[in-house]
């Protein structure tokens, strides 16, 4: 069963080495959509029962605690992600009362679980939610009209059907990304992220790739940019289709017959997201280095300009590297590999707050121009979603610290 061995996204359980994701209560349409819509509300109250996670298909079993490092770790991400976007917003006037209550509900959710003694069920809904947040502002930013325009300036056949098209992908792939993993149906969260994957891929092709061959310059490096990010989101998309593909069972509508190829093939395809999730970091590694970090340090005026370049490098490069290593040892070291990976996810969160801070944020809070306050605020949600996709990691691999 490789699902036990090298299923990144279901790590062996420190005493048994068996996949331990259980299945929870069963929910209503109704009910899931409270949970999904009503993230600033309290915390719920659960019994020992409540949000077990799906089990294999020799019985179920309960899961491990996320545990106090976990529960802090994700608490901090989410602080951070919603400030940033709170801080973005700010010089516009724009209400974001809901993303500070977004971090208060991840922790009240997660001392709910503690007392509980159940596992990281809110937390991930939280990271996920964080990890798909572009698709939403990108939905209620531009509208059907503004994707119908949009599609027109493409030259595409029928642009309001297009720019349907383009609404209902946006709120669809999140919505389902985030039901999935509220009701533990594995199919409904891999066709969300599949939805995302189209989106990303067609935004990246029609809106970078082809201008990129046009322009130079400043434009060719923001092209280029946007490019990277995009292909990051893409491999953390394609890293939770793996993480769901090792939760399909026997008894998983439609799909239940290939459950064994689909935990085979989990590793691999967790592996590939990785790989695409971490191009970002290692392509900065390599084109900026320690000189190229220090000199963006002093420009901003950061104290210890060289010591901030040298220690942004390490952290991209071990960051980055401890990431796609971990996964290798989740059969037999399995508190090494989770250290790993969160160690990896932590500290590339870290780096992502302090570069959009700085690199988008401040920027953007300067400038008169609304086109260029337009293309930072677009930067800040995609860094965002990154976020999402590292507290996505930390949620996995957390429980397995204690």
């Amino acid at each position: 069963d490789i699902s036990a061995t090298s299923s990144f996204g279901s790590l062996p359980h420190k005493e048994d080495h068996t996949s331990t994701r259980s299945q929870p209560p069963k929910m209503n349409s109704s009910m899931a959509s409270g949970l999904l819509l009503d993230l600033e509300g309290q915390a719920r109250e659960t019994d020992e029962s409540a949000y077990a996670r799906m089990a294999d298909e020799s019985g179920e079993s309960q899961g491990p605690s996320t545990g106090k490092v976990g529960r802090a770790l994700i608490v901090a991400s989410s602080i951070g992600a919603c400030g940033m976007m709170a801080l973005a917003a700010a010089p516009e006037g724009q209400s974001v009362d809901t993303l500070p209550r977004l971090a208060v509900a991840t922790i009240e959710l997660s001392s709910a679980e503690a007392k509980a003694g159940t596992g990281s069920f809110a937390c991930e809904l939280i990271s996920l939610f964080v990890l798909t947040s572009i698709f939403l502002y990108g939905a209620v930013k531009h509208g059907w009209a503004g994707f119908t325009y949009v599609s027109k300036m493409q030259g595409l056949p029928a642009p309001s059907f297009f720019g349907l098209i383009s609404v209902m992908i946006l709120y669809g792939g999140p919505l389902l990304v985030l039901y999935g993993a509220a009701t533990t149906q594995p199919l409904a969260a891999i066709a969300g992220a599949i939805l995302d994957l189209i989106w990303l891929l067609l935004a990246t092709v029609l809106g970078h790739a082809l201008p990129l061959k046009k322009c130079e310059g400043m434009e060719a490096t923001r092209h280029s940019q946007a490019i990277q990010g995009n292909v990051s989101l893409m491999g953390f998309h394609i890293f939770l289709i793996g993480v769901q593909l090792a939760l399909i069972t026997k008894s998983t509508p439609i799909v239940g017959s290939l459950a064994a190829s689909c935990k085979h093939m989990a590793f691999g395809v967790q592996e590939v997201g990785l790989m695409l999730a971490v191009y970002i970091y290692l392509t900065q590694f390599v084109h900026m280095g320690a000189s190229g970090f220090a000199g963006v340090a002093g420009y901003f005026g950061i104290p210890c300009p060289k010591l901030m370049g040298l220690g942004a490098a390490l952290t991209l490069l071990v960051g980055s590297l401890a990431l796609l290593a971990a996964p290798f040892g989740a059969k037999d070291l399995t508190f090494v590999s989770a250290f790993a990976s969160v160690l990896g996810a932590a500290s590339l969160i870290a780096f992502m707050l302090f570069a959009t801070i700085f690199g988008h944020i401040f920027p953007m809070k300067k400038s008169d121009d609304a086109a260029e306050k337009g293309f930072q605020m677009n930067c800040i949600m995609r860094n965002d979603s990154i976020i999402g996709g590292l507290m996505f990691i930390i949620v996995l691999n957390a429980p397995y610290l204690l």
